[in-house]
């Protein structure tokens, strides 16, 4: 037995630890599923999405583990989660020829969700990225409104109950691009509004990430 899997072993025997994707008792992710999280960075597009967006994961390769992290407390993820988005901004990035001065900024949870989850998933990601990859990341965006939950809404519903959900701080002087952070794209609704709320504002967009999307057409269930 390699020591890898001692250390899994004993981490399962004193902590009662396992894998988050297929159960295997240890440390989560366990090798196996560390490697289904290896970033492949593809772009997406979404009727409506006007910027470049790019994803690090298909969702059924991450979907339980950004189940895990965001609802869960598996605070353990935030490396292997945050290194797949760091390859999803460093594409976006590479296509849009310049970060000088770039500030990811990630779409904001409800309130409520926030004390719910006792954290916000989505802005931990960003501040995880940005101190690796020597960027800034800033809360720039605040939600105005309460959306219900989006699980199961067709895209059309998911735009209409986005709409004017968010607001913007305008930028201070000489601020750089921002780049719209968030942890799973389905119809894109969410990051079509708050690239909206930043453009309002007077914010130049640079382009979105994410963690995972989701086929066109499939809901996140």
């Amino acid at each position: 037995m390699s020591i890898a899997n001692l250390l899994d072993a004993a981490f399962d025997l004193y902590l009662g630890g396992q894998c988050h994707g297929c159960g295997t008792p240890g440390r989560s992710p366990c090798p196996a599923c560390r490697q289904g999280l290896e970033p492949h960075p593809q772009g997406i597009w979404r009727p409506g999405l006007d910027v470049p967006a790019v994803a690090a994961l298909g969702y059924d390769d991450a979907a339980d583990f950004i189940i895990a992290y965001k609802d869960n407390q598996a605070w353990q993820l935030t490396a292997p989660l945050g290194v797949a988005l760091a390859a999803a901004v460093q594409e976006v990035i590479r296509d849009c020829g310049g970060g000088a001065g770039l500030v990811l900024v990630p779409v904001p949870s409800s309130p409520e969700r926030v004390r719910r989850r006792g954290f916000d998933h989505t802005a931990t990601l960003a501040q995880w990225v940005a101190r690796r990859g020597l960027y800034r990341w800033s809360p720039l965006l605040r939600r105005t409104k309460t959306t219900p939950d989006q699980v199961g809404l067709a895209a059309i519903s998911r735009r209409s109950v986005q709409v004017g959900s968010m607001r913007a701080r305008p930028p201070s002087p000489g601020a750089g691009p921002v780049l719209v952070i968030d942890d799973v794209v389905t119809t894109g609704a969410t990051m079509i509004e708050a690239v909206r709320a930043l453009r309002e504002a007077g914010h130049h967009v640079l382009g979105a990430a994410s963690v995972a999307h989701t086929p066109q057409g499939r809901h996140v269930a």
